[in-house]
C-alpha cells in the first residue's frame, strides 16, 4: 500500500469565499484522496505562532501546493506578511531538496498575466479556475501528488472484451463523491439528488452531517434520518431557528415532506445540530435532472 505524501498547503488568505474553496480542496485531498495535508484551518489554533507554524508544516511536508491567486502572487513577489514568510521558506527548502518535483502550482481567482509568483519560475500549473472542471483537475492533481501523471505514456491496452479496470472505476467514482460534500459550517449547495443515492454531506468530523433526499413532488422534497441519528420538522417553519427554538420541532418520524421555504433540523450520532433551509426543487422528468438547492447552517 502506498503511503499517504504530506502536502503542506500554501495560500493567502484572500476572503472568506476563497479561504472555504481551499478549505474545501484540503477536505477532498484528505478525506476522499488519502493524502496527509497540513493546513493551517485545521492545524493551528487561535493565538499560535504562525511562522513556526510555515516553518514546521514545510519542513515536515513531503510536497507544497502552491495556490496562486492574483493576491498569492503579489504577496509572494513583495515578500508580504505570512505569504512572503513561505515564499523565503519554500525557496530554501527548493535549494535543500534533490525532488525537483517539490513545488506544485495551481491556479485560482487570478485573471491576471502572471499566474505563479516569481521564485516557481517557469513551473507548469493546474488551473482550477473554472469550477465545472474541478473534478478533472482534481483528477489531475491526484495524479500528480502520487506519481501517476496523466500526461505518462500509457500502459499497453487490454482487449476491449475484457472487464473494465475495477481500480480505475474505483477512482473515478471517489472523485465523483466529492461533488456531494461541502466542509464548510455554513453555505448554499445544489445538486442532482437523483446520483449518490440522494446523499449530501455537510460539515467534517464530528460536525459532519449526511443529508439524504429523494423525489417527493412540486416544490417539496423527502428528507430522510438514514444517515443521522435525527431529523426535526415543524410545518410552515421558514427561517434558520435559534438553539432554543429548535426543541419546538418534531423529531418522531424517519422522512419528512418538505416544501420550498421550510427547513429542516438534523442530529448526527454526536449529538450536533445543523439546519437546512430548501430555496428549490427541480422534479426529474423527461431530460430534466432532478436538482435540490439549500441553504446550511452547522451549530457549534
Amino acid at each position: 500500500m502506498q503511503e499517504s505524501p504530506k502536502l503542506f498547503i500554501s495560500y493567502s488568505h484572500d476572503n472568506e469565499e476563497h479561504k472555504k474553496w481551499v478549505l474545501k480542496l484540503a477536505t477532498d485531498l484528505r478525506e476522499h484522496l488519502g493524502v496527509d495535508v497540513i493546513f493551517d484551518q485545521w492545524d493551528l489554533r487561535i493565538g499560535g505562532d504562525l511562522s513556526l507554524f510555515m516553518e514546521q508544516g514545510l519542513s515536515n511536508a513531503s510536497l507544497v501546493l502552491c495556490v496562486c491567486s492574483e493576491e498569492y502572487v503579489r504577496k509572494a513577489n513583495a515578500g508580504i506578511r505570512g505569504t512572503g514568510f513561505e515564499r523565503m521558506n519554500i525557496v530554501q527548502s527548493m535549494l535543500n531538496n534533490t525532488n525537483v518535483d517539490y513545488i506544485i502550482p495551481i491556479v485560482r481567482n487570478n485573471d491576471s498575466n502572471q499566474k505563479t509568483p516569481l521564485f516557481l519560475g517557469t513551473k507548469l500549473y493546474i488551473d482550477f479556475s473554472d469550477d465545472s472542471l474541478y473534478l478533472s483537475k482534481l483528477s489531475e492533481l491526484d495524479a500528480r501528488i502520487f506519481n501517476e501523471d496523466m500526461s505518462k505514456k500509457p500502459p499497453l491496452g487490454i482487449s476491449p472484451h475484457r472487464k473494465e479496470n475495477a481500480k480505475a472505476i474505483e477512482m473515478k467514482n471517489t472523485i465523483e463523491k466529492t461533488k456531494y460534500h461541502s466542509p464548510a459550517m455554513k453555505g448554499a449547495v445544489s445538486f442532482n439528488y437523483t446520483n449518490n443515492s440522494g446523499m449530501f454531506s455537510i460539515g467534517t468530523g464530528e460536525y459532519e452531517f449526511v443529508t439524504n433526499w429523494s423525489a417527493a413532488g412540486r416544490n417539496s422534497i423527502y428528507a430522510y434520518r438514514d444517515s443521522v441519528k435525527w431529523i426535526g420538522y415543524k410545518t410552515g417553519f421558514n427561517k434558520i431557528p435559534s438553539f432554543n427554538e429548535i426543541q419546538s420541532f418534531d423529531f418522531t418520524s424517519r422522512v419528512r415532506t418538505v416544501y420550498v421555504g421550510e427547513v429542516v433540523v438534523w442530529m448526527n450520532q454526536y449529538g450536533n445540530f445543523a439546519v437546512t433551509k430548501i430555496t428549490d426543487v427541480t422534479c426529474p422528468s423527461m431530460g430534466v435532472e432532478g436538482n435540490l438547492s439549500f441553504d446550511y447552517i452547522i451549530y457549534s
